[in-house]
């Protein structure tokens, strides 16, 4: 006997779900057409001033928090630079973007960013395309308003048919071909504009609390500065500084080289600390005791020489940029099992360091100077222990590294404080996405409520 489902007064049943009586549902083909787009590589791209904008996927990944999906290309550095001329941009049809096209990258390494598309705004008179691994679309006006295009991506049963049809096991990707014949929900053009109204708001909280954040890291960058160079000196310190090589102050302990598949976040024995995640999620100073730090899977039986001490530092000894030497210091380790993994190299101070002061210094720029010296490599840099050795760190009294280290903790605190409000907002922002884009909350007649 088949069950019989309860539709609320004003809904209908379709094959996606329960909608308003009001919504449509469209292959997005027949509401959207594809726009050429080009496949210059990042080495072909600068920050100059040019003729022709052009968006490398890569920039749209990394263009604001996740949900954020309005991309202002005021904002978007890369310029072809010397590729094309200024006469052959204006000789050359070039399908140039405008505002209200829609980008989706047609490839990531992360599942659950298959999928995410942005709107393009404020273009203006500015000639844009679109770049390396991006699928352009530019909606019907008669279907869809300016400012929902990348909106009616983001409702859960889009989202879902996305990542259905995405090829690929360790990079997964779409194209035009997969994606033309996914179901699309609209609601009516007026229902179109007061949520993307709503969400807006949403956008506007989320990037006023995104420049918080980038305000603190940038006053934490200056007092490192200052801080660590002893340009300024703290109340009550006037003593000399040591200048010692990191080869006296310190030994290197042993690494292993288990990959990304090879660890879980959920269970084991062994906590195994990932070059990838020093690169990008770590910050100067990692709390063990606190901080999600991926296993090594159970299965592996690994038995190490070297485990993680409280005040060691694990720096990464490999990265596709000057990132290359990014560093965390480890504390609170207490009883946990900690090493150190693929692509890092594990610092053991032998000399006492007050704890956190050593991590902050071989962040700072001053220390970073020293790596940009001895990287080598092209495409993929790399530092080794040899080269390490020699490099000079400054050394306070225990007592000033306190105070230095103090201050700068504080920083983190409330840049901590502040990140986590941020992901509130934009946990929040999601939640909300997925009932107003599904119809599941309608908003009324009296603007801006719902």
């Amino acid at each position: 006997m088949n069950k019989v489902q309860n539709i609320p007064q004003g809904y209908k049943e379709t094959v996606l779900g329960i909608i308003p009586q009001e919504w449509e549902i469209k292959r997005l083909k027949t509401i959207a057409t594809p726009i050429k787009t080009f496949s210059y590589s990042r080495d072909k791209l600068s920050d100059n001033v040019h003729t022709l904008t052009y968006i490398h996927y890569g920039d749209i990944h990394k263009s604001g928090e996740k949900y954020n999906v309005r991309l202002d290309t005021d904002r978007l550095p890369y310029l072809i630079d010397g590729m094309i001329s200024d006469s052959e941009i204006n000789e050359i049809d070039f399908p140039k973007l405008q505002s209200g096209d829609i980008l989706l990258p047609d490839a990531s390494e992360d599942y659950d960013g298959i999928g995410h598309a942005w709107e393009l705004l404020n273009i203006g008179q500015q000639k844009v395309i679109g770049g390396l691994h991006t699928i352009a679309i530019r909606p019907n006006p008669k279907f869809v308003l300016l400012g929902y295009g990348s909106l009616m991506f983001y409702s859960w049963p889009v989202s879902k048919a996305l990542k259905r049809i995405a090829q690929g096991t360790k990079v997964y990707s779409i194209n035009f071909n997969l994606i033309n014949k996914v179901r699309i929900l609209l609601p009516p053009l007026a229902e179109q504009r007061k949520i993307a109204a709503i969400l807006n708001t949403w956008d506007k909280a989320i990037e006023k609390q995104m420049q918080l954040v980038e305000k603190l890291e940038l006053r934490k960058k200056g007092l490192m500065q200052q801080l660590l160079t002893g340009k300024k000196r703290l109340p009550g310190f006037s003593g000399e500084w040591k200048k010692v090589k990191l080869g006296d102050a310190a030994i290197f302990l042993s690494t292993n080289s288990f990959s990304r598949e090879q660890l879980n976040s959920v269970k084991g024995n062994i906590l195994n600390i990932h070059y990838g995640d020093v690169l990008v999620r770590y910050s100067s100073v990692l709390d063990a005791s606190k901080e999600g730090i991926p296993y090594i899977n159970e299965q592996i039986g690994y038995s190490p020489k070297d485990y993680v001490n409280n005040g060691d530092v694990i720096m990464a000894d490999t990265a596709e940029d000057e990132m290359v030497g990014r560093c965390c210091e480890v504390i609170n380790i207490d009883n946990i099992k900690v090493v150190s993994g693929l692509h890092t190299i594990l610092i053991h101070p032998i000399i006492k360091f007050t704890p956190k002061y050593l991590g902050y210094y071989l962040n700072s720029e001053r220390y970073h100077k020293q790596i940009i010296s001895i990287m080598q490599g092209i495409k993929v840099y790399s530092i080794t222990k040899d080269a390490l050795k020699n490099t000079i760190i400054d050394i306070p009294c225990i007592e000033e590294q306190a105070a230095i280290a103090n201050i700068l903790s504080l920083c983190d605190h409330e840049i901590l404080l502040a990140k986590q409000k941020l992901s509130k907002f934009q946990w929040q922002k999601k939640g909300l996405m997925q009932v107003l884009l599904t119809g599941k909350r309608r908003i009324t007649n009296n603007y801006g409520k719902y």
